[in-house]
């Protein structure tokens, strides 16, 4: 005995106190249990063998949006299908080790859509009368966002190598008809018909060296000019310029600007091109008199990621279909006929020099909202506003 009293005064202060615990009731182990399940970082989902919920932890309520909610007479399944809107998906719980990748739709009180991994368990006990199971709940909302990004990335990449090898092979053979057809106008001269048509000749395939040119220069992105900027001065001088273009459109344009200063590392120019391309996609998804909203905040910290300048811009156009949302930053697809489906894709390609996010989310009829995150820069030097929000219309 005195051997483990020596044992025990080793130990630090916190296990020092667990070696000395005793739970002399089943309401002091109950307790103990409680107070563990309560500590743990994940959402807690417990259910009996039926699937009918006995207890969920303080995590699993915030995650779910059941502060203040009654869990009596409630399955786990009929919860999870009204939270997500799944039925069929859910059996995929329905052994123990199953996973499944829900999204939690943004609420009305302007909660982010959020990516929710559900995982099954089933509780082993020794003691036949005990039995059922639990869900673990987890916010993967930002790895997610990045795993998705990477897809595309593979996608960009494939695509770049594609269009290289296209434009040195079709470089040579329009050279040498841009020379042919110079020669040949040479030749022709005096005879106004044909010179013409030889003419016409000679300038389509300069636009088609001159577009070829265009493509090779997206597929080749500049290396980003990297330096201190302030966003929410870089926004408001590109509000100047789609001020503009959304007044020839007949377009308005509300903007929501939270704080007084965001500074990230980042290139000038190519996060003013980014603007203005999200901007005028914007402009051009809206019927006449329509108002689009653009708008920049910070982000605070998290276990995931560190302070993020967010950019917003909403649009209330017609929206984009589902099959269409993850096709959208592709370069060249576009659901517009007058334009080749660049200006998404340049955005996606400077958001990720900058090693930020941007993703869109829609619905058909409801519009569609783009959403940039860029890392802030922080420091000692850069002090959050107090001011909270300054909201300019135009």
């Amino acid at each position: 005995m005195a051997g483990e009293d020596d044992e025990r005064k080793m130990l630090p202060g916190s296990e020092r106190l667990m070696a000395q615990a005793t739970f002399d009731t089943p309401e002091h182990l109950r307790e103990f249990f409680f107070a563990m399940i309560e500590s743990l970082p994940g959402g807690i989902l417990l259910a009996d063998r039926q699937g009918n919920l006995l207890a969920v932890n303080q995590k699993g309520s915030q995650l779910l949006g059941l502060t203040g909610s009654s869990l009596q007479n409630k399955t786990c399944w009929g919860l999870l299908s009204q939270k997500f809107g799944l039925t069929q998906e859910l059996a995929a719980l329905s052994l123990s080790g199953g996973r499944l990748l829900c999204e939690m739709p943004a609420s009305v009180g302007g909660v982010e859509k959020r990516c929710i991994l559900i995982s099954r368990n089933d509780l082993q006990s020794p003691f036949l009368h005990v039995s059922g199971f639990f869900l673990s709940l987890e916010d993967v909302t930002f790895p997610a966002m990045m795993e998705m990004h990477l897809d595309r990335n593979k996608r960009f990449a494939a695509m770049q190598e594609m269009a290289e090898a296209m434009g040195q092979e079709l470089k040579n053979p329009l050279g040498s008809l841009e020379l042919y057809a110079s020669i040949l106008r040479r030749e022709l001269a005096g005879d106004p018909d044909n010179e013409r048509v030889v003419g016409r000749m000679l300038g389509a395939v300069r636009s088609m060296h001159h577009l070829l040119d265009n493509f090779m220069t997206f597929f080749r992105f500049p290396l980003p000019r990297m330096q201190e900027l302030d966003m929410v001065a870089l926004l408001k001088k590109s509000m100047e310029t789609l001020r503009e273009m959304a007044g020839e459109h007949g377009i308005l344009m509300d903007t929501r600007i939270d704080g007084e200063q965001a500074y990230i590392l980042g290139d000038e120019t190519l996060l003013a091109q980014l603007l203005l391309n999200l901007g005028l996609n914007a402009i051009e998804s809206m019927p006449v008199g329509g108002t689009f909203s653009l708008g920049l905040r910070t982000l605070p910290p998290d276990r995931e990621h560190g302070p993020l300048v967010e950019i917003r811009v909403r649009d209330r156009g017609e929206g984009i279909a589902p099959e269409n949302l993850q096709k959208i930053f592709d370069p060249f697809f576009s659901t517009k006929g007058r334009n080749r489906g660049l200006g998404l894709a340049i955005s996606h390609a400077i958001a990720e020099a900058h090693h930020g996010l941007i993703e869109v989310e829609s619905e058909p009829g409801q519009g569609a909202t783009f959403r940039v995150l860029l890392p802030a820069k922080s420091g000692p030097a850069r002090k959050t506003s107090r001011k909270k929000d300054a909201r300019i219309d135009a």
